[in-house]
């Protein structure tokens, strides 16, 4: 068997329906083999190594399965090496597919082109953002290797590396039967009685939801859980697609701000039961009390298997707990144009629609102004904080669920993978493009106010939209805005672009606290601000 039909039938039994990257010199051979299969895996490539990792990213989560990226050795998988870092630390699971040096290039003794400090460079950088990493160099382990990786990214949700040397399209590689996964692992049984114990006795119990809660695949068996003994579910900024915000029991997002029902409610709770939380500094840093409290209970992911935990304790024989105020709390009305009031606009005209439409945000102000909308399909990087995720992203969504998705960009963000944007054209990815045009990198200049390395020159992106073959418009005010939005959701055969020119210091409020209470701790140490 060839290793080009061996990796396409393993990357088809774990879930994986297309590959994304960039060919180059040390992965062209394999590009080829893969390509030549009669049930080949579509290859949707780039312009970016970071950019092509964006979209497997995006698609993995859509899809909520693994997906895969090929990239050339050294220049190609270093140059990836940011993204990949992002989706280890959100729980991502990629494969990540790269080049590597011929055993005849590696005798000749020469030092190899892309080669970094050592021939083994490359994997010595990826050991620290992948869960499993492995060289196929001998046929007679390549459909074992195979097998352990794939089942590592499967089982830790996290990218993993497979090198590939060029000359392993050679290889006649015999095929393995296929061994029984690893035993399942087993509920922590200590801990488990003794959440059960404080559930019995508690009056106000909360859940706190994390994304590891949508990556075990343990959602619906969460919601069931918070349904059956009227249980209120608040999820992290990250976790926000652990839980469907149309559910009965759903009671917002807790992103450190204390005017929220969200911020209420664990505030107001006598047990915290936080399922598959990534505790980052940007939801707890002002609030490791919470966390650190004796009724703070923790089930993590991989080390828990959150589904069956979630299952398991709805059999429990616990009382039906009281019913508490779910509303959201009525924020003030923004006195300008902003983030928000187009979030705001969006949210409300999607709200009319029947179809489901994915709202991919990236970082800044914008992450911030989605939480005016409530979609039933989000994605960002919420925790890691890579700028430039949300354009390649659009492609990842559309390639799973062939779904039109908008797309939330602040300029700075845009500068560094808009030109993606002509890729997705190619592959039938028709975005709304909602650019927050403010003329700087807004969320650098939240933090360093005085520092003047913020201000963005005043691009003409409509014109660098219709060179693409995108249909741009401008907004400046919610007048404006929704006109545009309008016309560009009426016109799905399409690529939009909107540019929404901002006004001077419109800024959300929930960035602007976001940026004191972290330069506060860290001038201060102070736990609790």
């Amino acid at each position: 068997m060839q290793l080009g039909k061996l990796l396409t039938q393993s990357l088809r039994e774990c879930g994986v329906n297309e590959l994304f990257g960039i060919p180059g010199d040390f992965i062209l051979p394999l590009l080829q083999q893969l390509q030549d299969q009669p049930d080949a895996l579509p290859f949707y490539y780039l312009t970016h190594e970071p950019a092509a990792v964006y979209a497997a990213d995006a698609a993995a989560r859509c899809a909520n399965r693994p997906a895969a990226i090929a990239l050339t050795y050294g220049a190609g998988a270093l140059n990836g090496v940011n993204a990949v870092a992002q989706a280890y630390e959100e729980y991502v699971p990629l494969i990540i597919i790269a080049g590597y040096p011929s055993a005849k290039e590696i005798a000749s003794g020469l030092q190899i082109h892309h080669q970094a400090k050592t021939i083994d460079s490359q994997r010595t950088v990826f050991s620290e953002i992948t869960c499993a990493q492995v060289r196929l160099d001998n046929p007679a382990t390549v459909a074992e290797q195979l097998q352990h990786v794939i089942h590592q990214c499967q089982q830790q949700s996290r990218p993993v590396l497979i090198e590939v040397p060029r000359d392993a399209v050679d290889f006649k590689i015999a095929p393995v039967k296929v061994n029984a996964h690893p035993t399942p692992k087993v509920i922590d049984e200590i801990g488990y009685q003794q959440l059960v114990r404080a559930l019995s006795t508690a009056r106000r119990p909360v859940i706190l939801s994390g994304v590891n809660v949508r990556r075990s695949g343990a959602q619906l068996a969460l919601e069931r859980l918070a349904e059956q003994f009227n249980i209120p579910l608040v999820t992290t900024l990250l976790g926000r697609a652990s839980v469907d915000p149309e559910h009965s029991c759903y009671g917002g997002v807790f992103c450190g701000a204390s005017n929220t029902r969200a911020h209420q409610l664990l505030d107001d709770a006598d047990l915290i039961l936080a399922m598959g939380v990534i505790y980052t500094d940007s939801n707890f840093s002002a609030h490791q009390r919470l966390i650190r409290s004796q009724h703070f209970y923790r089930v993590n992911f991989p080390e828990q298997p959150l589904k069956l935990f979630c299952t398991r304790l709805a059999s429990e024989p616990l009382p039906l707990f009281e019913h508490r105020d779910l509303t959201p709390i009525k924020q003030p009305e923004p006195d300008h144009f902003g983030a928000d009031t187009v979030v705001r606009e969006i949210h409300q005209q999607l709200s009319r629609q029947r179809a489901i439409v994915p709202i991919i945000s990236d970082v800044g102000d914008c992450l911030f102004a989605s939480l005016q909308a409530s979609p039933s399909k989000f994605l960002a990087p919420a925790y890691y904080a890579s700028m430039g995720y949300a354009i390649p992203a659009a492609l990842g969504v559309y390639v799973t669920s062939q779904r039109r998705p908008v797309v939330l960009v602040g300029d700075g963000a845009f500068l560094m993978t808009g030109l993606e944007l002509a890729h997705s054209l190619r592959y039938g990815c028709r975005p709304i493009v909602v650019l927050f045009n403010n003329h700087k990198w807004d969320m650098i200049a939240t933090f360093a106010p005085t520092l003047k390395a913020t201000a963005l020159q005043h691009w003409q992106f409509p014109q660098l939209a219709e060179s693409m073959g995108i249909h741009s418009l401008r907004a400046h005010d919610q007048q404006s805005f929704a006109a545009a939005f309008a016309q560009a959701w009426a016109d799905p055969d399409r690529a939009h672009l909107i540019d929404v020119w901002l006004p001077e210091n419109s800024r959300t409020a929930r960035l602007q606290q976001f940026a004191q209470t972290l330069t506060t701790i860290n001038k201060t140490g102070a736990s609790e601000v």
